[in-house]
């Protein structure tokens, strides 16, 4: 008998609609020392960087440094003047605490802070996208100093990311 292996199913980025921009976020933990850090991008709707993040958020669970990762991402879009947002993360329990009907008694005081943000002047959307989909966003979040809580923010992309910005740009619809 022989096994034949499925190729892995390769999604790329989903660009926002035309007038939107979309910022992608991620968060990674260590699975030895529960170290994380997070990191995320902000593009306009044909792949062009505006800018990136990344930070090193201490010892916490893997959701918590995807809602870090969102709060952040929030923040700096909001004070850069962004007005219309697409968010996307590849967290499903992101998604189901920040849509649920009762989420402005969520425990999570992370997960408030974050829909206070989202309920200003301004059009959010947030939507799930698989994690092949969010290698942007995640190299970026692994690119974070491990020595500094400081917050790196790229005007330009770092280097180790402009292979993954070309593949998520050709493959954009025309």
């Amino acid at each position: 008998m022989q096994t034949v292996n499925a190729p892995l199913s390769i999604t790329p980025w989903r660009n926002p609609e035309p007038g939107c921009l979309c910022l992608n976020v991620d968060g990674a933990v260590s699975l030895n020392s529960a170290k994380a850090t997070i990191g995320g991008l902000l593009r306009d709707t044909a792949g062009n960087f505006i800018f990136g993040f990344s930070k090193y958020i201490g010892s916490t669970n893997s959701l918590h440094a995807e809602l870090w990762a969102l709060y952040v991402g929030i923040q700096l879009a909001w004070d850069h003047g962004v007005n219309f947002l697409q968010f996307q993360t590849d967290c499903k329990r992101v998604l189901e605490l920040l849509h649920d009907p009762n989420v402005e008694s969520c425990p999570i005081s992370l997960v408030r802070s974050i829909h206070q943000f989202w309920r200003r002047a301004w059009y959010v959307d947030l939507i799930w996208i698989p994690r092949s989909s969010n290698k942007a966003a995640d190299s970026l979040a692994r690119f974070a100093n491990l020595s500094s809580f400081d917050l790196l923010f790229f005007s330009t992309p770092p280097a180790q990311l402009y292979d993954v910005l070309t593949t998520d740009a050709l493959a954009l619809p025309l």
